[in-house]
C-alpha cells in the first residue's frame, strides 16, 4: 500500500500551494483587481510576457475632499420683498400720463385702469408708456400729416415730456422690444415738425378786465 502513496516530495508543494491559494482569495479585494487586455495575434501565438511586482506595502490613496466654504449662511438665500419698484403718487410720469389721458391719447381702457391704480409698478408703467408713444407716433404715419400737425392737440413741450420717458426707461423698454433710440428720434422729428407747423400763430396768453369794464386780451406768437 505504501508503494501508492504520494511522498512528502509531491504533497509538500500541493500543500504550500494550496496555503498561497488560500490567502489570497480571503486578502484580495474588488479594488485590487487588474484587468490587462491582450491583442488577438499575441494571445494567437501564445508568447506574452507579463511582469507583475508587488510592492512590500501598500496602502489605499485617499482624496481628502474639503467641504465647500460659504461666506455665510445668509449668502444661500437671497430674498427679495419688492421685486416690483413702484412709482410714488407724486411722480412725474403720473402727472405727465394724465396729460395725454386728458388729451385722449391713453386709449385703452385697460391702459386708463392701469393708470388710476395706487400701486403702479415701473413695468406697467412702462408699457403704458408704450403705448402712448406708439398712438402718438401714428400721427407720423397719416397721408396728411403736415395738416393733421397743425390740428392736433399735442404742443412740442408734450412731446419733450414723452421723450423724457423714454429717456428714463431706456433698459425697460429694451426689456419689452422697444427700441428708445429709434422712438426717441421719432418723436424729436414729430416735435419739430409740430414746431415748423404752428409757427407765426397767434395764441391767448391771458385774458383780464380793465376798471371801465373792458377786456383785455393779451396775445403771444410761437
Amino acid at each position: 500500500m505504501s508503494r501508492y502513496l504520494p511522498g512528502p516530495r509531491v504533497w509538500l508543494p500541493l500543500l504550500g500551494l494550496s496555503l498561497l491559494a488560500a490567502i489570497f482569495a480571503y486578502s484580495v479585494q474588488a479594488d485590487s483587481t487588474i484587468t490587462i487586455p491582450v491583442p488577438e495575434e499575441a494571445a494567437k501565438s501564445k508568447k506574452v510576457t507579463l511582469s507583475l511586482r508587488i510592492p512590500p506595502k501598500t496602502e489605499p490613496l485617499t482624496v481628502e475632499e474639503k467641504p465647500v466654504k460659504m461666506a455665510s449662511k445668509r449668502s444661500l438665500i437671497i430674498w427679495n420683498d419688492k421685486p416690483l419698484p413702484r412709482l410714488s403718487p407724486q411722480d412725474e410720469f403720473r402727472t405727465i400720463m394724465k396729460k395725454f389721458q386728458d388729451k385722449g391719447w391713453v386709449k385703452l381702457f385697460t391702459t386708463r385702469e392701469v393708470l388710476a391704480t395706487k400701486n403702479l409698478d415701473k413695468y406697467m408703467a412702462v408699457r403704458v408708456l408704450q403705448q402712448v408713444c406708439d398712438h402718438v407716433l401714428e400721427i407720423l404715419q397719416a397721408p396728411d400729416v403736415s395738416r393733421l400737425v397743425r390740428k392736433v392737440n399735442l404742443t412740442a413741450s408734450d412731446i419733450e415730456d414723452l421723450r423724457r420717458m423714454v429717456q428714463r426707461f431706456q433698459t425697460e423698454l429694451i426689456m419689452f422690444g422697444s427700441n428708445p433710440n429709434r422712438v426717441d428720434k421719432d418723436l424729436l422729428q414729430l416735435q419739430e415738425r409740430i414746431k415748423n407747423a404752428r409757427q407765426g400763430i397767434l395764441k391767448v396768453i391771458k385774458v383780464e378786465g380793465v376798471e371801465d369794464g373792458g377786456t383785455v386780451i393779451h396775445l403771444g406768437v410761437d
